[in-house]
Order: C-alpha cells, then sequence, then structure tokens
C-alpha cells in the first residue's frame, strides 16, 4: 500500500474503477447507468465544497444530465481498458481488467466514489432516474441544452449532524385497524393488469420518442444483467 494517498484519479481511471467496483458486486453497467454515477459523483464533490472530480461540462441534454464529450474517452477504452457486451440497445459495460484499486486515490476521493457507488449502483435505473433528475440541485430548474450548475448540488444535499426524528407514537388499537382495513380494501379492489414497462435511454442516438414528452417514464432495470 502507498505511504502516501494524494493523486486524483483522472477520468479513465475514474470509468475502469467505476466499473470493476461495480462487477465486484455483480452488476454490469448500462451506459445510461454509468454516465449518472459519474454525474452524482462530481454532484457529491459539489455539496461538499469540493471541486468536480470527472473534469466533464455536465449539460441538460433530452431528459438529463449529460457530457457529449463522454462517448469519445468510452469509445477510446473498450477493448483494452473496459470489456463491453451489446444488448438490445445498449451497451453493457461488464469489466475492466486493469482497474486501479484506489489506494493511491487522496482518501476522501476514494470515500466519495464508493459512497456513490454503494448507494447508487445497485439501484433499479427507473429509481435512479428519478432521483438523478428530481432531486439533485443542478436539475432543479434546470433548461434543456443549457450548462448544469453543479454549485446548486448543495440545495439537495442530505443534512449532516441533525438528530433523527423519533418515532410516531401508534394507537394500542393500530394492528387491529390495519387488518379491518385490509380485509376492506382487498374487497373493493379488482385484480390489477400491469403493462410491461419500457425501455428509456437518454443517450446519444437513443430514441426518446420526440421531443417535449413528460412525465414519469418506466424502464427495464438493468443493474442485473
Amino acid at each position: 500500500m502507498p505511504l502516501f494517498r494524494n493523486i486524483e484519479p483522472d477520468l479513465r481511471s475514474l470509468i475502469a474503477y467505476l466499473v470493476g467496483r461495480a462487477r465486484e458486486r455483480s452488476i454490469a453497467l448500462t451506459q445510461t447507468k454509468l454516465v449518472k454515477l459519474l454525474y452524482l459523483i462530481d454532484v457529491e464533490r459539489a455539496a461538499s465544497r469540493r471541486d468536480p472530480l470527472t473534469g466533464l461540462r455536465w449539460v441538460f441534454f433530452h431528459y438529463g444530465p449529460y457530457a457529449l464529450e463522454l462517448p469519445e474517452t468510452l469509445n477510446a477504452m473498450e477493448g483494452t481498458e473496459i470489456v463491453t457486451q451489446q444488448w438490445k440497445n445498449s451497451t453493457l459495460y461488464r469489466a475492466a481488467p486493469n482497474a486501479p484499486d484506489g489506494d493511491d486515490w487522496v482518501s476522501s476521493t476514494r470515500r466519495t466514489v464508493d459512497r456513490v457507488i454503494e448507494r447508487f449502483a445497485p439501484m433499479n435505473l427507473n429509481d435512479l432516474l428519478d432521483h438523478v433528475y428530481f432531486h439533485t440541485g443542478p436539475m432543479i430548474d434546470a433548461k434543456r441544452g443549457e450548462p448544469l450548475d453543479l454549485s446548486l448540488a448543495r440545495a439537495y444535499s442530505e443534512p449532516r449532524g441533525q438528530a433523527p426524528l423519533a418515532p410516531a407514537t401508534m394507537p394500542d388499537d393500530i394492528q387491529e385497524r390495519l387488518a379491518r382495513w385490509r380485509d376492506s380494501t382487498r374487497q373493493r379492489l379488482a385484480p390489477l393488469q400491469l403493462e410491461p414497462p419500457g425501455r428509456f435511454f437518454d443517450d446519444v442516438g437513443d430514441d426518446l420518442g420526440g421531443a417535449g414528452t413528460t412525465g414519469r417514464i418506466d424502464v427495464i432495470d438493468q443493474s442485473g444483467l
């Protein structure tokens, strides 16, 4: 282990690290999820008043944050630094054979990156997109096609050092009342027929269904592939 940890990773090292650590968790990242993890790393850094790590220029592209210079880096890494596989209309980043271990990184940087991986990489893609689009400061009041202001990251940063809320006091007969409510609900509701989820991508070249589309979009969970 190096004596000093004082190196900030470049973008290619960071991408390889993300792919490698996701692989350790049996997660094959799609391009959409990989892009959003990179964005969340920069958001976490900005929320703690540190400079963004990736060096990417984030813009509100189609439905969410994207960096238009990123495909060139990913294409250059394919076949050497990262192993990819095509799945339907998406690229899966399955492995990074020579991914750095992060031991020589600045310790706070590695903690931030690991925290983003542990929290967001296993997420269902739909839940991840929901968090990115509606619960990160730079996306608040963002205008499509314009750069995102990472200084707004603190607008949705989680409060630190606050005492947890005390649990609500439940009435003594709560279990009996819940049982009655479940029985009445069962009798009133007919079985639901759910439509299969659609696919959603918001990267360059994906079919987005036309401009001006709004609302929540269900997607296939690709995190287990």
